[in-house]
């Protein structure tokens, strides 16, 4: 047994003898080889190859630039015919006929203030108007439609005393808070004032209000 097994290392050591370099280990290789060395031979037989992607020869070489140039983007031209202006103009006077203010009675007889066109647009258009006025706006709340407003009006005869009417003394100033209410109709939106949640403000108080702000929207 012992026999074959020396028979046999020397028959595998001598396989480079009989037969070349054919079955040596390559895996190696990689560690002794010299950088830009490219297999060109196959057991001593040229390699067919050829250029898979082949680059033509230019007659010039271009001269490579010495820095990079940032490419500029054209300036927009506008055609004489497009004056911003003009849109802007055309724009305001739209949408101040779009609103329409007027003031009308809802079913119940009350009045209120009635404008055309979408919420967001009038209840900033309404925004811009009470800001504009003498009417005092300590609050507003988007999300129910409401503004919060501070009004000094004088007594109503019916909110007198006996004594007061008898007297025939000056009403009293007297400042109250109000809510007027934007709210959604099926076109556009109207605005009524209210002096609480609940309840309706009477028309000699209302009718001040929204005149008011029919005004400042019409300008």
């Amino acid at each position: 047994m012992k026999y074959l097994l020396v028979m046999l290392v020397v028959a595998v050591s001598g396989c480079s003898t009989i037969f070349g370099d054919r079955f040596r280990d390559r895996a190696d290789d990689y560690l002794t080889g010299k950088p830009g060395e490219e297999a060109t031979t196959l057991d001593g037989q040229p390699l067919a190859s050829r250029d898979a992607l082949p680059i033509p020869e230019l007659d010039v070489i271009p001269a490579a630039p010495g820095n990079f140039e940032l490419p500029v983007p054209q300036a927009l031209v506008i055609s004489d015919n497009d004056d911003p202006a003009e849109h802007t103009a055309s724009l305001n006077e739209y949408r101040s006929l779009d609103l329409n203010p007027r003031i009308e009675k809802d079913g119940s007889g009350s009045q209120i203030l009635r404008l055309d066109g979408n919420f967001a647009y009038a209840w900033a258009a309404v925004t811009e108007a009470i800001t504009a006025s003498d009417l005092k706006m300590t609050d507003l709340n988007r999300s129910v439609g409401t503004f919060y407003l501070e009004i000094s009006r004088r007594q109503l005869d019916s909110e007198r005393s006996w004594w007061a009417r008898l007297w025939d003394s000056e009403p009293e100033v007297i400042a109250s808070n109000y809510l007027l209410k934007m709210n959604r109709a099926r076109n556009g939106v109207y605005l009524s004032l209210l002096e609480d949640i609940d309840k309706l403000a009477a028309d000699d108080y209302a009718l001040p209000v929204l005149n008011t702000i029919k005004q400042q929207l019409e300008r």
